[in-house]
């Protein structure tokens, strides 16, 4: 039988409480107060608790931390007015299930039990999270995994963790690379020496190289009046992890190139040679084969970063791993959101396990982070899940359906005005007003910052920033994007 608790002091509510959950065949009991509620909580040990906020002596609030720390496997559902919106806020802030608003729509309250106890019964099949050890950034700093693509992975960890070579990371963005880095330092010899990475990325040319090599004083305006040591002085003796290494200027290939075959360094401004004991390693989510073929990327570096590579799968190209994955993410984010989590419903796991994850590992963690955080009990259902894991579309994947037969429309007008106008130059036309309208959209979807914008539309940033001076007569003054 299925047993709710209504705790109210209005003798006329919890008669009609009373009928209709005896009508709709649960066992029902009754408190006027909170403190005669906890006591009933202790003997008569109810699924459903439904509380009232407004009570004599305790209040309603004061009620629910005592049930959630003393019985916090009861599912509490909050009774309150409909526009008293801090006590609801403050009650889901206390991990209430859910609220009922007065005057009391006996519907809301069968839709609210229906879901109470569906959490319940899921609860009842999930194991209880046992306390780990393990502090968080032992747990997050973790590659986890046990599909064949992983133990390759791993084992190729190890031999690399036993030698100093220069190991290139590849994969889509998302997959742990950086993870991958992490476990190549954390296995090696130089496990206790500085492990430092560097996001090629997110700086521009300028400063990435002083970033990298450091700089002297008075080496460019707003440098330190004391120099800088860069990421390769800093990272002596350790590692040195290079992520998005395909954004680099030529330029800048050529000095990173001379360090690795030196291992030397000079600062910016400066003419002293320096030494350095660094292991590098180098990660990317473009191909750069491609880029080398294209003239994009130096082939020397290349060869000189690809000496032993690694590639990450896609996880849609290991689904088995899934579920380890939604565990460990689950274990890790508990402390943060103050709740413990058992697990996600079968429903729930059936729709993660059939979205295709275009956003790899770093998409699913979010994923669950978020679902764990709308739940109001310690079971994830379908509905805490985000709306393109439950219609199975992912947000990057783009709606081609029309747009084919759209831009064949278009080409056939802009071919027949070319005809009818004698022009022969129309392939170029296209392709430059093609070029152009996807440089705009792409710029003004990453708010002009010319790294994040190259690595959408998969060319290098000195591609890009030819491509903006050709189509749309504008230099990069600053360049600080």
């Amino acid at each position: 039988m299925k047993n709710v608790l209504v705790v109210d002091d209005d003798e006329k509510i919890c008669w009609a409480f009373q009928q209709f959950l005896d009508g709709e065949g649960y066992s029902s009991s009754i408190a006027n107060s909170a403190e005669e509620g906890l006591q009933r909580i202790a003997t008569d040990k109810p699924d459903v608790v439904l509380l009232d906020v407004k009570l004599p002596g305790m209040s309603g609030l004061e009620a629910l931390k005592k049930i959630k720390a003393e019985h916090p496997g009861v599912i509490v559902v909050i009774i309150t007015a409909f526009d008293d919106l801090d006590t609801t806020i403050e009650a889901m802030r206390l991990h209430a299930f859910d609220f009922v608003p007065k005057p009391i729509d006996l519907t809301v309250v069968k839709s609210v039990l229906e879901r109470a106890y569906r959490t319940q019964s899921v609860r009842s099949i999930l194991p209880i999270q046992t306390e780990n050890n393990q502090n968080r950034e032992e747990i997050g700093h973790r590659l986890v995994g046990k599909s064949e693509q992983m133990r390759e992975i791993y084992k190729l960890i190890g031999v690399m963790a036993s030698n100093t070579t220069t190991v290139l990371i590849e994969g889509e963005t998302g997959t742990g690379k950086d993870l991958v880095a992490r476990a190549i330092h954390a296995g090696s010899e130089r496990k206790n020496n500085p492990f430092v990475p560097v996001d090629c990325g997110a700086l521009p040319d300028d400063l990435l190289e002083s970033e990298l090599f450091g700089y002297e004083p008075g080496a460019f305006t707003g440098a330190k009046s004391e120099g800088k040591p860069g990421r390769f002085e800093l990272a002596d003796g350790g590692t040195i992890f290079l992520d998005e290494v395909a954004n680099m200027s030529p330029a800048l290939q050529v000095k990173l190139l001379r360090t690795l075959q030196t291992q030397e360094i000079e600062r910016l401004g400066g003419t002293q040679t320096r030494t350095v004991d660094v292991r590098v390693l180098a990660a990317t989510n473009q191909k750069l084969a491609q880029l080398v073929e294209r003239g994009q990327f130096r082939s020397d570096l290349y060869y000189r970063f690809k000496r032993i590579s690694i590639h990450l799968p896609p996880l849609r190209e290991r689904q088995e791993d899934i579920p380890l994955l939604v565990a460990h993410f689950l274990q890790l984010i508990q402390t943060e959101i103050g709740k413990s989590i058992r697990g996600i419903s079968d429903n729930g796991m059936e729709l993660i396990m059939k979205y295709p994850w275009y956003g790899n590992v770093r998409e699913l963690e979010n994923c669950i982070r978020s679902a764990a955080a709308l739940s109001r009990s310690d079971v994830i259902l379908p509905e805490h899940l985000p709306i393109e894991i439950r219609t199975g579309r992912s947000i990057n994947e783009p709606d081609t359906t029309h747009l084919e037969s759209s831009l064949k429309t278009v080409l056939q007008k802009m071919t027949k005005a070319a005809i009818a106008e004698g022009r022969n130059d129309i392939y170029n036309e296209i392709v430059s007003l093609l070029d152009k309208t996807l440089i705009e959209l792409a710029l003004a979807e990453c708010s002009d910052n010319y790294s994040k914008t190259a690595e959408l539309l998969g060319i290098s940033r000195t591609t890009l920033s030819k491509k903006i001076n050709q189509h749309l007569n504008t230099s990069n003054p600053n360049d600080t994007n």
